[in-house]
């Protein structure tokens, strides 16, 4: 069997019983860890005997989940899910999960009219609706320019797309020729099919659309990119970038659904650009089929006159913070005279050096910034709110970042060194996570006798348990809270339930057994456990979760690999599912 993707071994003594003043024969030494028995009288009550090896839980809630179970990328399968539910009598018997042979999509994709091209590279994509929130179906595709003989295939092709079959897909087709537009479709996967050809508009078919952005008595902005996004954030042109005179181009398929015009500064130079130029779009959608070929100039007011500011960013010792991130972003609350934009702004994104400055070109206008220290620094973050960054240098210095404590303790109060704890910041009013990329993580191992520190921001956190590798507990969401000033006075105890199994097999149709399968265990809904500045009571009383995400993996119950035998077997934490 294997747990956590390495062979577990299980050394443990028969102390719980011992740790809650049973009398039990062969009782180990107090600091010995609880969990490894022989027969269920070797557990506590509530709890039994798994496979003579360790104890869990027993009596358990009907438990919803889902299995996504990801083969090898060499094996010929592709991903599937699983919907499984557990209970207290099923948890321990071993699930056979047999994977069906994937619909083989082969073929090329071409341009109308354009007979020299065998297949346009590029990246194409299937997604579908998986059976967990936020967890699609997703395969990909490369398309080559040059034909290939697939494995199987009776003749030459373009692109492999492997699918689950059964499914009704939505194509992406990115090329990667700057002339071609991103291209839409649909594909129902019923078996699998040769020369499943994609034809994308001829270039004549394309429209070109043109126009201007300037600013104050005409001064062009340059280097602004511009393309069309619809309402679900996908582009449908190709991207132009604004020239000396600040005119740029595009593509566009005409058939593309009302879609709005989107300008911001070139970002294809760099991840951390320090950007001097506007960003917005135009808030009413334009129809394609409805626009001129020339668009209306877009016409700002005049951007603010740049001046240089330096800012130090020092630690509470007073010495320079370097890595940190600072993100300065001002509104512009003069529209154009010709066209209503919405979210026009400037925004700047920069390091510290190893002096702790960064040098920016501003305006003297009010501004949001954040100075975002690297995770293991004691320095905290930053938040100013419609602050004035003066010319000249411009001192910022850092308090200290809130010193969070506490021990990790397995069920029967025996210490868990060598875990991690994480602690994962989640938005305050529930909305989906990483939706400003302004959410930090900070970890720390817990030491020989189960006590931990990290040093965090404040903010609202979801606290992780991640035990060792060769324990018999499960990953776990052990609270949500809330870091403030009065955390590091109240230390958190952090308690690892007794696990529940979910074991099996995966085989082909064939019987064969499958190495090296990633098996991750989903909760359908979530429940999370409030900390004591939560909504929902103390340490170990459950809450549902009113958004159904927390954090990204929040979904993330476990996860193992299969060994040779195509067995697995994945430790799970009871509570933490709410019921569909």
């Amino acid at each position: 069997m294997v747990v956590n993707g390495m062979q577990r071994q299980w050394q443990w003594t028969s102390v719980l019983a011992c740790a809650l003043g049973l009398a039990v024969a062969g009782c180990a030494a107090p600091d010995a860890p609880a969990g490894e028995c022989t027969v269920d009288k070797d557990c506590v009550a509530g709890l039994k005997c798994y496979e003579a090896r360790f104890c869990v839980a027993a009596s358990v809630a009907d438990t919803p989940v889902v299995v996504r179970v990801s083969p090898p990328a060499d094996s010929g399968f592709v991903v599937e899910q699983f919907k499984l539910t557990l209970t207290g009598a099923t948890q321990n018997e071993a699930r056979k999960l047999v994977l069906t042979e994937p619909a083989v999509i082969r073929g090329t994709i071409t341009q109308k009219a354009n007979q020299l091209a065998a297949s346009i590279p590029g990246t194409l994509l299937a997604t579908a609706p998986g059976d967990v929130a936020g967890r699609e179906l997703t395969f990909q595709a490369t398309s080559y320019i040059g034909l290939k003989q697939f494995p199987g295939s009776q003749s030459e092709q373009g692109y492999e797309l492997r699918v689950q079959k059964g499914q009704s897909y939505a194509l992406a087709f990115w090329p990667q020729s700057e002339e071609i537009p991103p291209h839409y479709s649909t594909l129902t996967a019923g078996d699998s099919i040769d020369q499943w050809n994609l034809v994308l508009p001829a270039a004549s078919e394309l429209r070109t659309l043109s126009g201007r952005i300037y600013a104050g008595d005409n001064q062009p902005i340059v280097g602004l990119r511009v393309w069309l996004r619809d309402a679900a954030g996908q582009a449908w042109s190709t991207s132009g970038k604004t020239d000396a005179n600040g005119q740029y181009a595009f593509k566009v398929d005409p058939t593309a659904p009302p879609a709005r015009l989107v300008f911001g500064p070139d970002s294809s130079a760099s991840a951390y650009q320090i950007a001097v130029l506007p960003s917005g779009e135009v808030a009413l959608p334009l129809q394609v089929t409805a626009v001129a070929d020339v668009l209306p100039a877009i016409h700002l007011a005049a951007l603010p006159t740049m001046t240089t500011s330096v800012l130090h960013v020092t630690g509470p010792d007073g010495q320079p913070v370097m890595g940190a991130a600072v993100r300065l972003s001002i509104k512009l609350a003069d529209l154009p005279d010709d066209v209503t934009l919405a979210g026009l702004g400037l925004e700047w994104n920069a390091l510290t050096d190893a002096s702790g400055a960064v040098r920016l070109q501003v305006p003297t206008m009010p501004g949001d910034l954040t100075v975002t220290p690297p995770p293991k620094a004691v320095a905290a973050r930053l938040q100013q709110l419609a602050t004035t960054l003066a010319p000249g240098d411009v001192q910022i210095a850092l308090v200290s970042r809130i010193h969070v404590t506490g021990n990790v303790m397995d069920f029967a109060s025996h210490t868990v060194p060598g875990a991690t704890v994480t602690l994962r910041e989640v938005e305050a009013d529930g909305e989906a996570p990483d939706t400003d990329g302004d959410e930090a993580t900070f970890a720390a191992t817990p030491d020989a006798d189960g006590n931990f520190a990290v040093w965090a921001d404040a903010g609202k956190y979801a606290v992780w348990v991640e035990p060792p590798l060769g324990t018999s507990l499960a990953r776990v969401l052990a609270r949500i809270d809330d870091v403030t000033s009065d955390t590091a006075a109240n230390p958190w105890h952090l308690v690892l339930p007794p696990p529940m199994v979910l074991a099996g097999e995966v085989l082909t149709q064939a019987g064969v057994a499958l190495l090296g399968v990633q098996i991750d265990v989903l909760a359908v809904k979530v429940q999370t456990p409030q900390g004591s500045s939560g909504n929902t009571g103390g340490d170990g009383q459950l809450g549902t979760n009113p958004s159904g995400t927390v954090v990204l993996d929040s979904h993330l119950l476990g996860s193992t690999q299969s060994t040779a035998d195509g067995r697995f077997e994945v430790l799970l934490a009871p509570g933490q599912v709410a019921p569909e």
